[in-house]
């Protein structure tokens, strides 16, 4: 029989999310919500899927997308009869406009509304945060209502032009609800914002319960806390340092009576050990629970800032002290009156410092050479002596004050037949990671790089694609840790054992997995694997309710 060889794809585990995707009922939904345009080869789920297959493949996104689609195995990854030449730049930019003018913040909510149906997860606690992605180029729209590409300060506080994307998700990172926005928009605004579009998608979806709205500090206003209430929801968010009740709070804390919690940890290992105090307090006209943490991790930045202060302190304190030993007094009361100047001006946190009076006795210097045999005179005067000790308990007390800071939250004492305790407070805002965890995907030039496209709706619509690559990257990811034990782990790169891999590490598994295109004489295609899978490979596809077929 002549076989020939048509091709080899390099498709590795791009087969596993394409199935993922098709298991969702990802491309018939929008091909509902964005109708097949009769005159176009291809259909906006095939423009979808190209690209998120693209970002998961470690590219540009939309760069020489038309030739990456000839090295993979199109057919197999989307649908029979596709053309690599259908993915071509007019083709897709004409996808990217009519999902823009679908409304594509609404096609990308409903397929986040459809992903938590379709995995049955919770909808009791939410993480929500915002950041900010560079962008490059000049961009020109005839619209007002285009997303407003413009400059503005970005985390580290340089001025950039940027682009800005809010997320609400769950503790597994899977976003429930995602938008993009102007890069100047500030999070006070937007989180009262968000809570009112979440709780429409509550309306839309018929759910009606309440859950809780984690947030972090800019979400302490009056706004955001009334806009909760509304939303039929609990606000749990890091009260920030200025605000009054917080001060008072931690002030309060310093107090020997204070009934400080046991010290508890909430990771498993090599985790921070907690104390909490809880106390009451009402805000805006709002009743809230503020927790003061005393956490045994120091954070990095404040630990900088005191080390800082304490070097400082102890370099005047020095000069202090030989400021006042080249200038002595010449009578003791003037001594006694800068003895006491000085104790009232020095006020140091991480030093002992004793001060006195000290007479010394030298010989008085006269002009000329002394005559012979003459008794040598002296004079007595007066300098202030500086004992100087670095003091640890209070450089301990210090930092111990640095670690501390207060929760508020608006979530009852018993919610939902369980109790809401400052510890399962502080657990649930400790699961905020979570959020930020996503922004370390939308900002991986291995999966998100530099946007190329020229209109600021087009950023819009790739920016939403984003972030329902990054909805199937943590779904996949969650369904993987599911059947992973610390008994049975995975095997990853130089034998490392993964008990809670991530989905990049599961990714390098099926990096050199091969599909060989066989032609067959009747013209029919057949594939086969370049190799057999491992059982590591074998033990994730029968975990995903998948096997070799995906492949061949």
């Amino acid at each position: 029989m002549n076989v020939k060889v048509k091709g080899i794809c390099r498709n590795d585990y791009l087969n596993i999310i394409s199935v993922l995707v098709k298991k969702l009922d990802i491309p018939r939904l929008i091909d509902h919500l964005v109708p097949v345009d009769p005159q176009c080869q291809t259909r906006v789920s095939d423009a979808v899927q190209a690209i998120l297959y693209n970002l998961f493949d470690g590219r540009q996104a939309l760069v020489h997308l038309e030739r990456w689609a000839q090295e993979i195995d199109l057919e197999k990854l989307i649908r029979p009869g596709l053309q690599p030449s259908w993915l071509n730049d007019d083709a897709l930019a004409r996808h990217l406009d009519r999902l823009y003018e679908a409304d594509i913040h609404k096609v990308i909510s409903t397929c986040l509304i459809h992903i938590y149906r379709k995995e049955g997860l919770s909808l009791r606690v939410f993480h929500a945060d915002t950041t900010d992605k560079t962008v490059y180029g000049a961009y020109e729209s005839a619209s007002l209502e285009a997303l407003q590409i413009t400059h503005g300060y970005n985390r580290h506080h340089r001025w950039q032009k940027q682009i800005g994307f809010g997320l609400v998700g769950n503790e597994d990172g899977i976003p429930f609800y995602g938008d993009v926005h102007d890069g100047n928009r500030s999070d006070k605004a937007w989180n009262p914002e968000v809570l009112s579009r979440i709780h429409e998608q509550f309306k839309q979806a018929k759910i009606d319960d309440e859950w809780i709205y984690v947030a972090d500090s800019a979400a302490m206003t009056k706004d955001t806390l009334a806009q909760t209430k509304a939303a039929r929801a609990f606000l749990i968010t890091r009260g920030p340092s200025s605000l009054r009740i917080v001060k008072q709070a931690l002030a309060e804390a310093d107090s020997p009576h204070i009934p400080w919690s046991k010290p508890f940890t909430l990771a498993e290992r090599n985790g921070a050990t907690y104390r909490v105090w809880e106390t009451a307090s009402t805000y805006e006209g709002h009743s809230v629970r503020l927790i003061v943490v005393e956490s045994s991790a120091l954070d990095q930045r404040k630990g900088k800032t005191l080390e800082k202060e304490r070097v400082k302190e102890a370099e005047l304190l020095c000069e202090e002290q030989v400021r006042w030993e080249r200038h002595p007094f010449s009578c003791r009361e003037d001594a006694e009156q800068a003895l006491t100047s000085l104790k009232a001006s020095l006020r140091p946190r991480f030093h002992r410092v004793e001060a006195a009076v000290e007479e010394i006795v030298r010989p008085k210097k006269r002009r000329g050479r002394p005559k012979k045999g003459a008794e040598p005179e002296t004079e007595t005067l007066y300098t202030l002596r500086l004992n100087v000790e670095f003091d640890q308990p209070a450089w301990e007390q210090a930092r111990r004050k640095a670690s501390r800071f207060v929760l508020v939250t608006t979530v009852p004492k018993e919610w939902k037949g369980q109790q809401m305790d400052a510890q399962e407070i502080l657990k649930l805002y400790k699961g905020q990671i979570s959020v930020e965890m996503n922004f370390a995907f939308l900002k991986d030039p291995f999966f998100t790089d530099e946007i190329y496209v020229k209109k600021p709706e087009r950023v819009a619509v790739l920016g939403y694609l984003f972030l329902l690559a990054l909805a199937i990257y943590r779904v996949f990811q969650r369904r993987v840790r599911q059947f992973i034990t610390p008994e049975r782990p995975l095997k990853g790169a130089g034998g490392r054992k993964l008990t809670r891999p991530t989905g990049q590490a599961i990714f390098q598994l099926f990096q050199y997995v091969n599909v060989i295109l066989l032609e067959l004489p009747d013209g029919r295609i057949q594939r086969a694997l370049d190799r057999p899978l491992n059982p590591d490979q074998r033990r994730i596809l029968q975990g995903l309710g998948m096997d070799e077929s995906i492949y061949v």
